[in-house]
């Protein structure tokens, strides 16, 4: 199921604000009329505003719906806005991606008087700054969505700042020329991202000269041919009241916001409802097959895609539960057939797509080794005849059911998540409660129903199929949000040293519980003949214990609607499971299993190496991680945070499963583990068991060997990756602290914020370099270990303008060590530091795994709880302080670029000669 706004809006008169009383049951009854007026204002039901479970809908009389759920339990709050229009809709503009450009524009171009300020020129202010909270947008095929989510107490200001996007966007002829540049920038750096140009290949093939198959971003000449005008001509015609959802979650008063919104509105007349009418999607007819080689992948990737239905069909729920029968989980048909049994992928998924505007797909995607491809097309055909001969299983069904409730609880854990499935449900289907509704009404659905889907859709001869191979293969490839933050949580050690937190929390009828040990090491325990190692140990550890085989614990948590991980960081690994509360007692038994003792089946192992070695490969073909990676290399020179996480191809291919039972019994210590479950459990039950459970966990701890600051000579170093990219990315590092240091962390994380942002863009990098439209994306962050870590800037841009970008970096990392901001600036960053953690700190996976390496860093597993103090003490002089220590340079500056002889040391270091990759060679 994929919800997409209906077709259609209704343009409401005058009138006062009412509650929508009438809501659509969904499937099939609901068909004619949400088909062609997704939300349909019942004026029966006057007197009542707010529900008995807190959820609002309302229309203002300019017909702007209003949504408001209030939600207690954590103090945050959720502002969005929707407009209806993407880059189906944009008619005469088709093609030119100016829904997203206005998107670019929108959120940049409000103006907004200063309060107390008394002349008559409006003042440009960071309003996202002083608020302290996460904002974005973007844009799809058919809606554009604005958000800014941030601590409850600036609920006003939020409800302020989106409706000013929405009326009051003043968008400057100089705006303009900078935000068209960039988009412009992006959609060429996207040709080098594989999955996006297969994307966009795929949905061209199914939709043909259909408006769905046109990208989002747009085309190169259409987008280019873009004017001032155009921009101010679409926005005029899309962004009317009629066409917007304003959306408010969080904890706040349903009267007061109401009352916000409607004042922000005020002055906004109802306007003409852009018309979105659509062409039926073309029928799939034949076997329609397209081939596309791309520079930068290693594997085959395909896409099988069968015609299929509407939002509103009956079989909605049946094909879905069928889509989740096939993929969904470790225990799912086509996993345990193709990738695990066969090994013929190394990955497989489905998706059963349903817009509410037109014929939707149901689609069927793998990759493998392109010399494979055929033989793994033909084994997913022969899994998909399988269902339609003998049907599926009642535990099969069951499993599915359980996963897609379990998907409900896990959307309703955030504000934010709950404001997305408002706003969705209510978009597409006019039915405020249509997840819910699709849940319950999914439990029906019978085992043959699901065989009958199979038999009704998968037509070979019928369909579309997409492959992207690798260039140089192509002549020989054929075609409850949980109220955590208000629970007392419980340390205790077991007597083997094994320090254990508990946070139980009473919330929903149905919740969550995540369980979380992490242990020291990862790979602060790796050399180059051993990277790797702990990554496959703690991933394999999953796949069978002495008690449970891989495919009985697959089968677990898929009908527990959970997961169990495995992972290795760069200071420790670690493993995770989340599970259904009901599931827990079951869940800790097998997780103590996997912790304590794995069986490392041969079998599983050659299951997980390809597909770890496929993921080793991938790294090289995406610009970012490349550049990641490239980083560590050349930065951490004599420490173990030069390797990467998923380790060295060579390592993972000739290891042995006696390594790694050898790895797990030298590396996995109680005295360096801390096990944390959080979420909704009897807490007295659950230390009952955890004593009984990890008794066999061994005593000691980890040794792990000190590593070496990282010296920088006097001139500074470049280090130069020649690529093949179309964009070139710029690091410039230096030495900084250990993840303990608290003096200095606190103010570093400031005036980082500072320089560009923390989490979401901004600063004075931002500023400058997209202002100058030199870059697609830009950030600083300061990255402590448990060993010396590093503070750093990247940004990507044309290769024309990697100099530029450099010399800009390097520049305003010298006005940071010397610059003393202001208590205001200070205070506007910590707002932004602590808004971005405690959004980041909602979920009970999010909470377990941050109190679990807190304390096992020494940093006490209630540090979370201190943060606010720490960063409210910071002090100017404190930012002084930490500029002139850790920013002055020298820097090491690295560079991934096609034109790596068109770029020196950035202006104020010496030159040194630039670096190359061993055996790569100059351009």
């Amino acid at each position: 199921m994929t919800l997409v706004v209906a077709v259609g809006f209704v343009s409401c008169g005058p009138k006062d604000p009412v509650i929508h009383a009438t809501e659509m049951a969904g499937g099939e009854a609901a068909t004619s009329q949400a088909a062609s007026q997704p939300w349909v204002t019942d004026t029966s039901s006057v007197d009542a505003v707010k529900t008995t479970d807190g959820l609002s809908v309302v229309t203002l009389e300019n017909g702007l719906t209003v949504i408001v759920k209030e939600n207690h339990t954590a103090p945050v709050v959720d502002v969005r806005c929707t407009v209806h229009t993407g880059s189906m809709y944009e008619g005469r503009w088709l093609g030119a991606g100016l829904s997203h450009l206005v998107e670019h524009l929108t959120a940049e171009g409000a103006e907004h008087q200063m309060p107390g300020g008394g002349g008559p020129k409006p003042v440009k202010v960071d309003r996202i700054a002083k608020i302290g909270g996460e904002s974005n947008a973007f844009t799809t095929i058919d809606n554009t969505f604005y958000y800014i989510t941030a601590s409850a107490g600036k609920s006003a200001e939020c409800i302020d700042l989106v409706s000013d996007w929405m009326t009051n966007a003043d968008i400057s002829k100089e705006d303009f020329e900078r935000e068209h540049g960039v988009v412009q920038r992006e959609l060429e750096m996207g040709m080098d991202n594989a999955d996006r140009q297969f994307f966009y290949a795929n949905a061209a093939a199914v939709f043909r000269d259909h408006p769905a198959g046109v990208p989002t971003i747009g085309y190169k000449a259409p987008l280019a041919a873009l004017t001032y005008e155009d921009v101010k001509k679409y926005r005029a015609q899309t962004y009317v009241p009629q066409n917007m959802i304003f959306v408010v979650v969080g904890d706040v008063k349903t009267d007061d916001v109401l009352a916000r919104v409607k004042k922000n509105f005020a002055k906004t007349p109802a306007g003409l409802v852009p018309s979105h009418t659509l062409p039926e999607t073309p029928a799939i007819t034949g076997v329609r097959r397209v081939l596309v080689p791309h520079k930068e992948v290693k594997e085959a990737v395909e896409s099988i895609s069968f015609p299929s239905i509407t939002l509103f069909d009956r079989d909605l729920y049946a094909l879905d539960l069928l889509s989740s029968i096939l993929s969904d989980g470790q225990a799912s048909r086509l996993n345990v057939e193709l990738a695990r049994k066969a090994k013929i992928v190394t990955s497989v998924n489905t998706s059963s797509w349903t817009p509410s505007w037109g014929r939707g797909v149901f689609e069927v995607e793998f990759r493998a080794e392109p010399a494979r491809a055929d033989a793994a097309e033909a084994a997913v055909f022969d899994q998909l005849r399988q269902v339609i001969a003998k049907g599926v299983t009642p535990e099969e069904v069951q499993r599915a059911k359980r996963q897609k409730l379990a998907e409900l609880v896990y959307d309703q854990q955030t504000v934010s998540g709950q404001a997305t499935t408002l706003t969705t449900d209510y978009m597409s289907t006019g039915n405020i409660r249509f997840s819910q509704d699709y849940t319950r009404r999914i439990q029906d659905v019978t085992p043959q129903q699901v065989q009958e889907m199979a038999r009704k859709y998968f037509h070979f001869g019928d369909m579309v199929i997409t492959r992207m191979v690798p260039a140089d293969t192509m002549t020989t490839t054929s075609a409850t949000t949980q109220a955590a933050a208000g629970a007392k949580a419980v340390l205790f050690t077991l007597p083997n040293g094994l320090r254990v937190v508990l946070q139980a929390t009473k919330g929903a009828e149905r919740g969550l519980v995540s369980m979380v040990l992490v242990n020291e090491g990862g790979v602060l325990l790796e050399d180059e003949k051993t990277n790797g190692l702990g990554m496959l140990m703690a991933t394999l550890s999953t796949k069978g214990t002495d008690k449970y085989t891989a495919d009985q614990i697959a089968a677990f948590f898929d009908q527990a609607g959970g997961s169990i991980a495995g992972n290795c960081g760069y200071n420790s690994f670690y493993w995770q499971a989340t599970v259904l509360d009901d599931s827990f007692d079951k869940a800790l038994d097998i997780f103590a299993g996997v912790v304590q003792h794995p069986a490392y089946p041969v079998g599983e192992l050659e299951i997980v190496r390809p597909q770890m070695l496929a993921a080793i490969a991938r790294v090289d073909t995406k610009w970012d991680s490349q550049m990641m990676k490239y980083f560590r290399k050349e930065f951490f020179t004599n420490s173990p945070y030069r390797m990467q996480a998923m380790g060295e191809a060579d390592v993972i291919k000739a290891a042995t499963i006696q390594q790694l039972v050898a790895y797990h019994r030298d590396n996995v210590r109680a005295g360096s583990a801390v096990l944390a479950v959080y979420g909704q459990f009897d807490p007295v039950k659950a230390r009952a068991a955890i004593e009984k459970l990890f008794v066999d966990l061994p005593k000691g701890k980890v040794q792990i060997k000190s590593a070496p600051a990282r010296t920088v000579p006097a001139g500074g170093e470049l280090h130069v990756l020649p690529t093949k990219n179309e964009v070139a990315s710029v690091v410039v590092a230096m030495p900084s602290i250990v993840i303990t240091d608290i003096k200095d962390r606190m103010p570093l994380d400031v005036l980082d914020t500072i320089i560009s942002g923390y989490d979401m863009p901004g600063g004075w990098l931002h500023n400058e370099l997209r202002g100058k439209k030199l870059v697609y994306v830009v950030h600083a962050m300061d990255m402590p270990g448990v060993e010396p870590g590093a503070f750093f800037a990247y940004a990507a841009g044309q290769p024309d303008n990697q100099q530029e970008i450099a010399d800009i970096i390097v520049k305003n990392l010298k006005k940071a060590s010397g610059y003393t901001p202001t208590q205001a600036e200070i205070d506007e960053a910590v707002n932004t530091i602590l808004t971005a953690q405690l959004l980041e700190k909602q979920s009970v996976s999010g909470l377990a795994l941050e109190a679990a390496l807190n304390e096992l860093n020494g940093l006490g597993y209630d540090f979370q709880n201190k943060l606010e103090g720490l960063y409210r003490a910071v002090k100017p002089a404190d930012v002084l302080r930490v500029g002139k220590e850790f920013l002055p340079g020298p820097y090491v500056v690295m560079v991934t670029t096609p034109q790596p002889k068109a770029i020196k040391m950035p202006t104020g270091q010496a030159t040194t000669k630039p670096t190359t990759a061993p055996g790569e060679e100059e351009e």
